[in-house]
């Protein structure tokens, strides 16, 4: 009792410290994302309202605050959702100012006024348009498409955030003007403040040095803003009143008003529907309030897709729509901005710690604290400091892109080096679209690089190999004098297996290329077992390939489409008929290499021998080379002539009967049963000429097999004790039978090394 009690206490405190452990990871993520959403509220919150003057820039900074902390607190409570940040962005807040704008230029130009409450009802609608398009989009479940953009792409975006951010960031780091930017600097317009610089660049290096490498408490970006802030504030101390009030040491972070972070803009909203700028300004309030709802949602789609890298869990598209059109339609109720998921903000929060979507009711919590009354605190942090903080983390690419770079520097083979060039090719494009141009465009162009790659790969690689029939044969046994015809004529077959989906960019190349291999010859085989589809543009020029051969005497195979399969069905629906109607299909490629060698064979010889449709003399079997006259006369003896229907069974898998058959009339197909007994695999087929079941008598095992006949079927029985018998009387002929057995093997082992080979190469 005593050690099971300890063995649950133990259990139990370890769950406990477990438990612990999660939460706080979760709000030390939570603050760590508090930290470095802050800026962004900020700048957005003045961008938004910036258009209506100084005087509405409060009223800005208040709203941006109600929005990303209703939406922080409305993830952190939602349960069962994924992780990833939400945050205002610059581009967005830019389009709901520009709508202001509008506004006031249709107010201008009609001579009517706008009141307040009206102008701040504008972007609630617009933002409101956008909530609900989400919502919709989450309902109909078309969170789903983010399968469908190629991780390249996503990569892309997630470095191109990052360096939107970063070129935002790196004016604050140098503490120029308000308004310089980094350009500024560099040709000597705008001075660096070598103070302002000196303080971001100790916060790296505590982000680095202390943070990162010797904290497992506390977040790196905490200490870097702690160690940063003290010396700002120690130099402060001691410098002279006048030089601070000039901003000799670089400006601090500006704080929300104080009080509560929402602007209840409801009312406004009914004034703004019977106001005459609603006339005027409707369709592009519209059309701007469906362009965020896109351009937030796939934001969403994405940085929940970086998180899912991260921490190894795959998310739910549409759920994570809905979650974030009920965040922003909390903050238009709010007054607030649009807020869409941040894949640099989330990877901050999970390099601290967080795991789940509860660090967000800390993310939440710690920014309504600091609109509650933070803002003392908030205010003695330099905006360099908070600028350096910002910078280390996007200096670090996501792994993905990181793990790219690395192959491609390990990589010696020039197909996988030119293929990785284009992935981070694509990867630099959208990122460079993203911070130099817009969100949409770059998806655009990321789509549209990633599907010329795809195009340009799919109508290379349609052909997986190809080879000729004097090369390959099929798993058919057949006579020496039959096989040795094959050897010599077999490359009037050719064959050609395919893989992939054969469309518009892939069938013309695939035309050209069957004829170009099938030059000389009278039969094509093409293998479709492994295509997953074909076009309709690939239907029609397959059509036209077949029409082609048979103008020029040729014949057309088609393989790997069996009875069932979903891609027969598409070629016959699509008019591509022709070959079932004329049995020129086939469910497997070596039943359609018999068929064509049956072909060939027929051809050559002149008479349907090949067929098998004729009797042959027991006397010309090939397995009986070598025997006198008397010898076979005694061995004829000891046969018995056997005749077999189609369908009907020879042979039974695990029987121990021990006799050979000479077969000297039709064809016979081996099958092997499944372990259940449920259906049979064909292993191969024996033609009239060849042999079966001296395996069994040799070894004296149980049948591997079963042998059914395929047609009508005659053939020579010797069993066991009949060679017993003939030992007896004439030794030499077991002697010969077991060496005409050893050369037959020995030839098989040889056409399957060759086979081999080939499908190595």
């Amino acid at each position: 009792m005593t050690v099971g009690s300890t063995g649950a206490n133990n259990a139990s405190n370890t769950g406990e410290s477990n438990r612990v452990d999660r939460w706080r990871g979760e709000a030390l993520g939570g603050l760590a994302g508090a930290l470095f959403v802050m800026p962004a509220v900020l700048g957005c919150g003045v961008i938004v309202f910036q258009p209506l003057g100084s005087a509405f820039q409060s009223l800005g900074i208040q709203a941006a605050f109600g929005a990303t902390i209703a939406a922080a607190l409305f993830r952190g409570l939602l349960p069962g959702g994924s992780l990833h940040v939400n945050a205002p962005r610059a581009t967005q807040a830019a389009l709901l100012g520009g709508l202001l704008v509008q506004g006031t230029q249709a107010a201008a130009a009609g001579g009517y006024t706008i009141p307040a409450a009206v102008l701040v009802a504008i972007p609630v609608l617009a933002l409101m348009v956008a909530a609900l398009l989400q919502l919709l989009l989450g309902v109909l479940r078309m969170g789903d498409v983010l399968k469908f953009i190629p991780q390249p792409v996503v990569a892309g975006f997630v470095n191109g955030f990052a360096l939107v951010i970063l070129l935002q960031q790196l004016p604050n780091l140098l503490g120029l003007p308000d308004g310089a930017g980094t350009w500024a600097a560099v040709t000597g317009a705008a001075p660096v403040n070598p103070w302002a610089l000196g303080f971001g660049l100790l916060a790296v290096a505590g982000v680095w040095f202390m943070g990162e490498k010797r904290s497992r408490v506390i977040p790196g970006p905490l200490i870097g803003l702690i160690i940063g802030t003290i010396a700002y504030q120690a130099l402060a101390g001691i410098m002279e009143p006048n030089a601070m009030e000039l901003g000799a040491l670089g400006a601090t972070v500006k704080a929300p008003p104080a009080g509560m972070p929402f602007v209840f803009a409801v009312p406004g909203l009914t004034d703004l529907a019977t106001h005459r700028v609603f006339a005027d300004l409707w369709p592009s309030l519209l059309v701007t309030g469906l362009t965020l709802g896109v351009v937030s949602s796939i934001q969403s789609l994405l940085s929940a897709a970086a998180a899912d890298a991260l921490l190894r869990v795959r998310h739910d598209s549409s759920r994570e729509l809905l979650a974030q059109g009920g965040a922003n339609l909390l903050g238009a109720l709010g007054g607030g901005t649009v807020t869409g998921g941040s894949p640099l903000y989330t990877r901050v929060a999970i390099h601290n710690g967080a795991r789940s979507d509860r660090a967000n009711l800390f993310l939440g919590l710690v920014l309504l604290g600091a609109a509650m009354g933070l803002g003392p605190v908030l205010e003695m942090v330099p905006v360099s400091v908070m600028a350096g903080v910002v910078v280390v983390a996007v200096l670090r690419p996501d792994d993905w892109t990181m793990q790219i770079v690395t192959l491609l520097l390990r990589r010696r083979a020039g197909a996988a080096r030119a293929e990785l060039l284009q992935t981070l090719f694509i990867v630099v494009v959208v990122a460079v679209l993203v911070a130099a141009v817009d969100v949409l465009a770059a998806l655009a162009v990321g789509m549209a690089l990633s599907v010329m790659v795809y195009l340009r790969r799919a109508a290379v690689s349609v052909v997986r190999r190809s080879y000729h029939g004097d090369r390959v044969h099929s798993m058919t046994g057949r006579s020496g004098t039959d096989m040795d015809l094959l050897e010599r004529h077999g490359r009037a077959i050719a064959v050609m297996e395919l893989h992939g989906p054969v469309f518009f960019g892939s069938a013309d190349n695939l035309a050209r290329a069957a004829e170009t291999l099938n030059a000389g010859g009278e039969t094509l085989i093409l293998d479709l077992a492994r295509v997953n589809d074909v076009e309709s543009t690939g239907v029609l020029i397959l059509r036209r390939l077949d029409e082609r051969l048979a103008r020029e005497g040729k014949t057309l195979l088609l393989s790997g489409l069996g009875a069932g399969r979903s891609l027969r069905a598409l070629l016959r629906d699509m008019g591509f008929d022709r070959p079932e109607a004329e049995g020129r299909v086939y469910g497997d490629l070596d039943t359609a290499l018999s068929a064509a060698e049956d072909r060939l064979l027929a051809r050559l010889s002149g008479a349907g021998v090949a067929d098998g449709e004729v009797e042959m003399p027991l006397c010309d079997h090939p397995s009986l080379e070598g025997l006198t006259q008397a010898q076979f006369d005694l061995l004829s003896l000891t046969t018995r002539r056997l005749t077999f229907a189609p369908g009907e069974r020879i042979l039974s898998e695990g029987s121990t009967q021990n006799s050979q058959y000479f077969l000297v009339k039709g064809r016979v197909r081996v099958e092997k049963r499944s372990p259940d007994g449920g259906h049979s695999v064909r292993l191969g087929s024996i033609c009239a000429g060849a042999l079966f079941g001296e395996m069994a008598m040799l070894t004296g095992k149980p049948r591997s097999a079963d042998v059914v006949a395929d047609s009508a079927v005659v053939c020579h029985e010797l069993a066991a004790e009949d060679v017993a018998m003939l030992d007896s009387l004439d030794p030499s002929i077991s002697f010969i039978l077991v060496r005409n057995i050893a050369r037959e093997v020995t030839v098989k082992i040889g056409r399957m090394s060759r086979a081999a080979t080939l499908s190595e190469a």
